[in-house]
This record gives C-alpha cells, structure tokens and sequence, in this order.
C-alpha cells in the first residue's frame, strides 16, 4: 500500500533534552491510527515535526512523495489536518469563526481579508455538519473549549487532506460533547475518500473501533507499533505507564482500570 506518512529515525534535541530519539513510523493508505502514551513522551513534539512546525534534529519525515527539507513544507502542510489546543494560541480574540474555518483551506491563521465566498460557504456548510451552525456569526474569542474544539475540526477539515492529525481533540469536552465528537470522528473514517486519521490521547477510552492501528511511545522511543488487537494490552500498557492497568474492550471501545 502507498505510504501516506513515513518518519524514520527522527531525532528531536529542545535545551539540551533528547525528547525524541529515533522514531521510525508509517501510516499506509486506509490505516487510521492511536498514539498512546504518557505526559512527555514525545506524542505532541511528533506532531509538530510531521507538521513542520518544529524541524526535526536528525532523520526524516516524508508526507506522500514529499519529504521536509526537500519540498516547501507550506505547501504539504495544506493536505494535513491538524487539530491541536496549540493552535488556540495563535488565533486572535476578534476572528470571526467563518474565517477561522476558511483559514484551513490555505494553512494559515488570522486572515487579513476575508475569504472568497466559496469558501465561507463550505465553512458554514461544516459548521451545520456538526450541529453548530449558531456559531456562524460569533467571534474566536467568545467560544467555549468545547466550541473552540468543534471549529478547530471544521478547520482541519477545509483542507484538501489526505491525513487529518488529532492532537488530544477530546480535551475540554464534556462526555456528551465527547461521544458525540468520537460519533463524527467514526462517520468520517467511512468517507468513501476518507483520510488517513491519527489520534493522539491519554485515554483508551477515546479509541474508535475504525482505528486499525496503534503506535505507543515512552520517553521519545516507540514502545510497540502495530495492528491494534495485537499491540493494544494490558501488559503494554502497565509498561508505557509504569504501574499495572488492566484493559477492557467491550463492542469495540475500551476501558482502562489502575490495578
């Protein structure tokens, strides 16, 4: 199967700190994927290397035929969704959500004009998708998380993406609010052109049973990668998290309990 995402042997030094020491990673075609693992691991400064937001220290990163340091990462970035609370930093209180939207179509943020038509349509058309068609005409900066999050995924989805990266989506939500995000994320693996999608979380309980593949890190090394009935266990699990767990699964969600 054609590689939609290749990092090998990734390397990535902050102060002084080796957070991440050697990563070899693939997503195919049709795979959707979970990284696991616990407070610094390494799954955010992953994110930000496949993302071109941080470049990497040694090894490479490639997104379909394009690998960083080779193609103009503003480009590739463009068939990337990315869905992270990091970005809610960089956005200005007085955007207006239809713009916020707008701005994944290019990979920008913070609009000096506003955008064509055709696209304030379709960003309309994807807030009423997710039930949040009353936020059309309110500003980034009198949301909620939660609402924050909802627009962050129409976002990511403006783009013409052909991976879509979520960087702990269900941060913030209420469990409704989080069911009901989870429900979309499912609905989305079974477009008939559906993206390659890469959740990154703490909790088990946020895997979805569309996603077929799972990738644990522990301090910057992959722990176990693979086909997620094989890879996904209690014994790895109390190994990543340092303490004995027992996993659950039950039609396909997860539960996880301290033993």
């Amino acid at each position: 199967m054609p590689s939609v995402l290749r990092v090998q042997k990734a390397t990535f030094v902050r102060g002084g700190r080796r957070i991440l020491k050697g990563i070899d990673w693939e997503v195919q075609e049709g795979q959707h994927w979970c990284i696991l693992g616990p407070n610094g691991c390494g799954k955010t400064s992953l994110i930000n290397l496949i993302t071109g937001y941080e470049p990497a220290t040694s090894g490479d990163i490639q997104i379909g035929e394009d690998q960083f340091g080779n193609s103009d990462w503003r480009e590739v970035r463009k068939r990337v969704g990315l869905v992270t609370n990091t970005l809610t930093t960089f956005i200005e209180t007085s955007e207006p959500v239809i713009n916020v939207i707008a701005s994944g179509r290019e990979a920008k943020l913070n609009l000096w004009q506003d955008p064509p038509a055709t696209w304030q349509r379709q960003a309309a058309t994807l807030l009423k998708a997710t039930g949040s068609q009353h936020l059309r005409k309110s500003l980034w900066g009198t949301l909620s998380q939660g609402e924050r999050q909802k627009v962050l995924i129409c976002r990511a989805l403006m783009a013409q993406f052909s991976v879509l990266i979520l960087d702990e989506p269900c941060a913030g939500l209420d469990p409704v609010a989080r069911e009901h995000f989870l429900n979309w994320m499912a609905e989305i693996s079974t477009w008939p052109e559906a993206p390659s999608l890469v959740m990154v979380t703490h909790h088990v309980e946020e895997i979805l049973p569309c996603i077929s593949h799972v990738m644990m890190l522990k301090d910057g090394l992959v722990q176990c990668s693979g086909i997620k009935e094989k890879v996904l266990t209690s014994a790895a699990l109390s190994e990543i998290y340092g303490a004995a767990v027992k996993l659950r699964s039950k039609e396909g969600r997860y539960t996880l309990s301290v033993l």
